[in-house]
């Protein structure tokens, strides 16, 4: 029979999947490794889409989404994110961050285009980008993970069409200073290119540290596509929510993409998005403040523990290094999953610098991390 898809055929499938395939029938398991908060969605949430399915909005949705809920868009990413943005031109509802970095891929790029980024980084970025033919030029990041400025500069050719950014990032944690975000926006400008700015982590920023959206930039907004998610903010990842905001040329382009792949999102589950951006945003206080508290108690342990490893700036995630353990990051994972019961993600999913490196989840509760940083405690001795 004829060859199938040379593209996905060649697409890893998840690691992240293989590893709770280990933990399949297991009732011990602690999962550092899903990227998922764990307190409840709000109650208007959840109460909103009732509602809507109750009064029978099952139809399909307007391609970009509910007016009601593209206005709230406008109005939140305006005053969270100084983005002058409209909502009948700019802004369209996804579903979930993920299909926004679809949408970003096929309006922007051609086959053979570059794409730099910052590696560790999201699994995604990589598999998104190859479906659309374009190449992954990775840039390894510091040892602090942060932006290795002067080799992005250097790696710049006439094939780059885009840089991405994640900050806060997934999976390290890192967020991006004033001077990195001016220097890429810099390089943007130059060198004529666009910006994926991926901002779903932009409310997890810890020890005072404030989220900066490129495209509040006047001169940066016709080059950025910022994308945005319902999933982190309000512990929504089911309702697969998100949205992307970018100039009307590229988001006509998304909506045509859109229209022929999708057709749109989840029209009740919108009523449910609308009434999370109602709440007051100051109940999200005491829970970034809890998950502060962890990210401070899971670092002290792993520098107890003789981890090599970064406090993280922002986002859930924490990246310890296993070198002086003598083993791989994914040996390590496997045998911890399998002796201990603590199912921890190896970096090497993340991209070509990070074979030495987990990817630690800290949306989980105190008592949860404390039992698994003893259990790693006790793996460690029988080394």
């Amino acid at each position: 029979m004829k060859e199938l898809s040379r593209i996905i055929s060649q697409t890893p499938k998840s690691k992240i999947r293989e590893l709770f395939d280990l933990a399949a029938g297991r009732t011990d398991i602690i999962s550092l490794g899903i990227g998922q908060p764990d307190f409840e969605t709000p109650a208007p949430a959840i109460e909103g889409n009732m509602r809507a399915l109750k009064n029978k909005i099952t139809m399909y949705a307007p391609t970009r989404g509910v007016p009601e809920l593209l206005q709230l868009i406008e109005q939140r990413i305006r005053k969270r994110n100084n983005i002058d943005a409209h909502w009948k031109e700019n802004i369209m509802v996804t579903n979930g961050g993920s299909q926004a970095i679809t949408l970003a891929m096929a309006s922007v790029f051609n086959p053979g285009d570059e794409l730099l980024l910052s590696s560790p980084n999201f699994v995604s970025y990589f598999y998104c980008s190859a479906f659309f033919g374009v190449k992954a030029i990775e840039i390894e990041r510091n040892d602090d993970f942060s932006i290795n400025l002067e080799q992005m500069r250097k790696t710049i050719t006439e094939k780059t069409k885009a840089i991405l950014i994640n900050s806060p990032n997934n999976p390290t944690g890192y967020a991006l200073n004033e001077k990195e975000l001016k220097a890429i926006m810099d390089f943007v400008l130059e060198h004529d290119l666009y910006l994926i700015s991926d901002e779903v982590y932009e409310n997890y920023l810890y020890d005072g540290l404030k989220h900066v959206s490129p495209a509040s930039h006047e001169e940066m907004f016709d080059r950025t596509i910022t994308i945005n998610a319902m999933s982190k903010m309000f512990s929504a990842t089911g309702f697969r929510l998100g949205y992307v905001v970018a100039r009307k040329e590229i988001m006509d382009l998304m909506e045509t993409y859109h229209q022929y792949t999708v057709a749109g999102t989840n029209h009740a589950a919108q009523y449910g998005f609308i009434e999370a951006l109602k709440m007051d945003p100051s109940f999200f206080d005491k829970i970034l403040k809890e998950f502060e508290k962890r990210r401070d108690y899971v670092h002290s342990r792993l520098e107890e523990l003789g981890f090599r490893v970064m406090k993280p700036k922002g986002a859930f995630y924490i990246m310890p290094s296993v070198k002086p353990f003598n083993m791989s990051a994914s040996k390590f994972s496997q045998k911890l999953i399998k002796e201990k019961g603590v199912a921890i993600v190896p970096g090497d999913i993340f991209g070509s610098f990070s074979n030495d490196l987990l990817r630690l989840s800290y949306a989980t509760s105190l008592q949860n991390l404390e039992e698994a940083m003893n259990r790693i405690e006790d793996f460690l001795k029988t080394l």
